[in-house]
């Protein structure tokens, strides 16, 4: 049985927040996700980008005005959208190839489900290589 994107849990590491938000709401959901990401939809529910803490922190640096800048206007939208039911050996080679800068699981609907951190990338080449491991010893 081949291991889905939509097997792993998705909605650890990270929350969510509009593209309308601003910085001063992504520093405050942020504090609630240490080491995390937050993931920017749109009011559809589409992902259209990340924003992580250095995001905020170089706002904060520049002394921008955080209550008037946009999470649209700093976040990095290069994001590889992959359906749940995506095998994790395909996600793991589309994410080798292309290096984006988040992976993003999206519903049947194209709507966010959830987010393939680094972490949930190790694991997942961690159970593959055990389910293969294990294969191979079937033979």
């Amino acid at each position: 049985m081949s291991m889905r994107l939509g097997d792993l849990d998705l909605e650890d590491e990270h929350v969510t927040v509009g593209l309308e938000d601003s910085l001063m709401e992504a520093a405050h959901r942020l504090i609630d996700v240490p080491g995390g990401v937050l993931i920017v939809l749109d009011d559809e529910g589409s992902p259209h980008g990340i924003v992580r803490p250095d995001h905020v922190l170089m706002h904060v640096v520049r002394n921008s005005d955080l209550t008037s800048t946009r999470c649209r206007d700093v976040m990095e939208s290069d994001l590889l959208r992959m359906s749940l039911m995506t095998p994790l050996g395909e996600v793991i080679a589309a994410v080798e190839a292309r290096s984006p800068a988040a992976v993003v699981a999206v519903d049947e609907n194209g709507e966010y489900a959830g987010w393939f951190s680094p972490s949930d990338l190790a694991r997942a080449r961690e159970r593959l290589g055990l389910l293969r491991e294990l294969d191979r010893a079937r033979r």
